[in-house]
């Protein structure tokens, strides 16, 4: 059985988050290996592709949440006004 990951490797993997959410991460018994398959999955190129893959289930769907929560959305690109 892996380890419940800590503050420390959160930070390392996902950045500065509130200490809020990191506790709920620890909160929910994830691992390393959890957080780093959650992050890859919000933070992947191809928002297309993550809708036929399989959807993220258990923990990982967990810290997904929450991760999602606190992330920045991603900057659409300015519309151009019709000419």
């Amino acid at each position: 059985m892996e380890k419940t990951i800590t503050a420390e490797e959160i930070r390392e993997i996902v950045g500065t988050l509130e200490d809020a959410v990191v506790t709920a991460i620890i909160a929910t018994g994830a691992t390393v290996k959890d957080v780093s398959e959650a992050y890859a999955w919000l933070t992947a190129d191809d928002p297309l592709a993550r809708e036929f893959q399989h959807a993220c289930q258990g923990r990982v769907a967990v810290v997904c949440d929450l991760l999602a929560s606190e992330m920045e959305p991603p900057e659409e690109p300015a519309r151009r006004p019709n000419a």
